[in-house]
C-alpha cells in the first residue's frame, strides 16, 4: 500500500523509468526489422543484377563472329546489345543516385533532429540543476520557531519565488519546445514526453507544498 508521497513517487519513478525501457527495446526492435528490410531489398536487387549479368556475359562471349555468315545483322544485334548494356548501366546510376539523394536528405533531417534534442536536454538539464540546487530549501520541514523566524523564512521564501518566476520562464520554454517537438512526431518523442512531465511535475510540486506549508504555519 503506498502511504506517503515519497512512495508514489518511487513508484511513479519504477513505473516511468519500466515504461522508458519498454520504448527503447521497441524502438531497437523497430531499427532491426528496417535494417533486415534493407537488406532483403539488396539481396534482390542483387540477385537480379547477377542474373541479368550471367546473361549478359554469355551472350557476350559467344563466338558468332567466327562464322562470317549474316555478319551485318549479328553486328546490328551486337549494337543493339551494346546498347542495352548501357542503358541498363544508365538506369542503375540513375536509381543510386536517387538513392544518395534520398540518403543525404534523410541523413541532414536526422542530424538536424539530434540537435534539436540535445538542446532541448540541454535546457532541461538545466532547469532540473536549478531544482536540485533548490530542492534542501523547499523540502524543508524548518518552518520558524517563533514569528520573527517564520518571517524570515518568508523573506527568504519571497526571494525564492522571484527566483522561481525566472525559472517558470524556462519551464514554459521547454513545454513549448516539447510541444513543438511532439507535434512534429520527433523519433525521440517518448523520451521528450516524459522529460516534458518529470520537470513539469518536480517544479510545481515541492513549491506549491512548501508554500502551502508557510501558509499554514502563518496562521
Amino acid at each position: 500500500m503506498l502511504e506517503t508521497v515519497e512512495d508514489i513517487q518511487e513508484r511513479r519513478d519504477q513505473v516511468l523509468g519500466r515504461y522508458q525501457r519498454f520504448k527503447e527495446e521497441a524502438k531497437e526492435k523497430r531499427s532491426l526489422l528496417e535494417d533486415s528490410k534493407r537488406f532483403q531489398y539488396f539481396k534482390r536487387d542483387a540477385d537480379e543484377l547477377e542474373s541479368w549479368i550471367l546473361e549478359k556475359l554469355q551472350t557476350a562471349s559467344d563466338e558468332s563472329y567466327k562464322d562470317p555468315t549474316n555478319l551485318q545483322t549479328k553486328i546490328q544485334k551486337h549494337q543493339a546489345f551494346e546498347a542495352e548494356v548501357i542503358t541498363h548501366r544508365l538506369d542503375e546510376l540513375h536509381r543510386l543516385w536517387e538513392l544518395l539523394l534520398s540518403k543525404l536528405t534523410e541523413k541532414g533531417l536526422k542530424l538536424q533532429q539530434a540537435l534539436v534534442l540535445q538542446q532541448f536536454n540541454r535546457q532541461c538539464d538545466e532547469v532540473m540543476f536549478w531544482i536540485n540546487d533548490k530542492e534542501a530549501f523547499v523540502t524543508s520541514d524548518e518552518m520558524g520557531q517563533d514569528l520573527e523566524h517564520v518571517e524570515v523564512l518568508q523573506r527568504k521564501f519571497d526571494e525564492f519565488q522571484k527566483e522561481m518566476a525566472i525559472q517558470e520562464f524556462r519551464v514554459q520554454e521547454v513545454t513549448k519546445q516539447a510541444d513543438k517537438l511532439v507535434g512534429e512526431n520527433h523519433p525521440d518523442h517518448q523520451i521528450i514526453i516524459r522529460r516534458r512531465t518529470i520537470d513539469r511535475l518536480q517544479f510545481d510540486v515541492p513549491v506549491n507544498c512548501k508554500f502551502c506549508k508557510l501558509i499554514r504555519h502563518r496562521i
